[in-house]
């Protein structure tokens, strides 16, 4: 198996697991958003119809609040407040309804669902309230002074000092009896309740759906267009995962902080003093599943993303492993390529110096003369580069006779020593011993002729003559 088979391996599995990644977070996510999806349609169709109104301050003495639908009406009760807080006037309102309309209304539709017939109960819709924020905490903290009094301590409430500005005031319609409609808020004095357009005295509202019960739904959609978008463009995968991760944590929270309202509030509805037994369980439920779904889809990625950097660290961990083998191979290689190149130069070098020695042993057979009576001109050649020779060189006319015999003695020398050299060359080299021999016999025959003077000038200009062997020349002639 080759190295790059093995990298090819390595990405294909790289690109399989991140596949398979891609896919683990893909089917949860689209299993997470259709039950979210599901969730939201569910708690917008299966809501009662509802509707808010946000108190300013107090209202209108003379002002009359009227409830309807269609087949009954109900005229709230203001109540006495002594201050002008929003939220004592809020509080008003809400506690006379559900005491005295719902209360009644409620358990009367239990009675005649359990088969108390007898007991003169009609069965009918109606109406009840609740609030938010400091409002529907003070309202919480009543009911558990009334339940509680006599038997621990109580908190004392000062309504004049809740909400003081601004006050919610949540009502909902639970239909019974299959209302022909609609279900309206009529009011003859709209003094300090703030709506959006502002109505006209004895105009009337209507009771809607709200639209933030899907808000479950919302996000479902939501975490599964950044999904598809994931595996639509790999190359953005990390970025809309990390989106979906953010939105799904962000969406827990909100809903989460929301369910332990809801459910204080369900109870709050269902206990004394109220006891509004058909107080419908659907939002606090809707929101602990949205909740626990966000939870799970959280977690998915999570883990998705740890298993996900723990295959990334695999992979770079085996890459530098193919890598190195790379560099090893393309080593391998180019040692080869060196230890070639080396060779051919030690080659080269060999042959160099075979030339070398060769033109060495050739140079030293034509030095092999020196035994022949005639051979003196040779040893001037060596002495050519002393520096003595170079001090001793001088015109011929100024030369003394008596220096003669002593340039004769230093020839002598230097022939005996000669002699010895051109032996140990001789022995190095056989095949050079008898070109010497047929250049000796050669030489032997021309200086055997009788030569000119002018032939010997001719000699004696190329090179340079020491003292010794201008002696020789003038021992000759005479």
């Amino acid at each position: 198996m080759t190295i790059n088979r093995i990298i090819r391996l390595s990405v294909l599995a790289y690109a399989l697991r991140k596949e398979f990644f891609i896919s683990m977070i893909k089917i949860p996510a689209f299993i997470i958003g259709g039950l979210l999806i599901l969730t939201g349609i569910a708690g917008y169709l299966l809501q009662d119809p509802g509707l808010s109104l946000k108190i300013k301050g107090p209202l209108a003495a003379d002002a009359q609040l009227t409830l309807s639908d269609g087949n009954q009406s109900h005229e709230l009760d203001l109540g006495f407040a002594s201050s002008e807080a929003a939220g004592e006037h809020a509080y008003w309102i809400i506690y006379n309804l559900n005491l005295n309309h719902a209360k009644d209304a409620s358990q009367g539709n239990y009675a005649i669902d359990e088969g108390a017939t007898d007991r003169g109960y009609v069965k009918k819709s109606f109406w009840y309230a609740s609030s938010k924020g400091e409002t529907m905490d003070t309202l919480i903290q009543e009911s558990e002074n009334y339940q509680g009094a006599g038997d621990q301590e109580t908190i004392d409430i000062d309504w004049a000092k809740v909400d003081q500005n601004s006050s919610t005031i949540r009502f909902v319609f639970k239909n019974q009896m299959e209302s022909t409609g609609p279900i309206t808020l009529q009011a003859s004095n709209w003094k300090n309740i703030d709506i959006t357009p502002e109505p006209k005295p004895n105009e009337k509202i209507e009771f809607k759906k709200s639209w933030t019960a899907f808000i479950p739904g919302i996000l479902g959609i939501i975490l599964i267009l950044l999904t598809l978008g994931a595996s639509k463009m790999p190359h953005a995968h990390k970025h809309f995962m990390h989106v979906a991760v953010l939105v799904g944590l962000v969406g827990f929270f909100a809903v989460a902080g929301k369910v332990g309202s809801a459910v204080a509030e369900m109870n709050w509805l269902k206990e004394e003093p109220y006891m509004i037994i058909h107080v419908s369980s659907l939002k606090p439920t809707t929101m602990l599943l949205s909740a626990g779904l966000l939870l799970i889809f959280v977690i998915l990625c999570v883990v998705s993303f740890i298993e996900a950097r723990k295959s990334r660290i695999a992979e770079e961990k085996k890459k530098p492993q193919t890598n190195s083998s790379i560099k090893e191979s393309s080593d391998k290689k180019e040692s080869s390529k060196d230890s070639d190149k080396k060779e051919g130069k030690e080659k080269d070098s060999g042959k160099k110096v075979e030339a070398k020695e060769s033109k060495n042993e050739d140079v030293p057979s034509k030095s092999s003369d020196a035994p022949t009576p005639q051979a003196k001109k040779e040893p001037a050649k060596t002495e050519k580069d002393t520096p003595e020779q170079k001090k001793e060189e001088t015109p011929t006319s100024d030369k003394k006779p008596s220096e003669a015999p002593k340039a004769s003695t230093d020839i002598e020398e230097k022939k005996s020593k000669e002699p010895i050299k051109q032996t140990t060359s001789s022995k190095d080299s056989s095949s050079s011993d008898s070109n010497s021999k047929d250049q000796d016999d050669s030489k032997e025959e021309n200086e055997a002729a009788p030569k000119s003077e002018a032939e010997d000038k001719k000699e004696e200009k190329p090179e340079p003559r020491g003292d010794s062997e201008k002696s020789d020349k003038v021992d000759n002639k005479e």
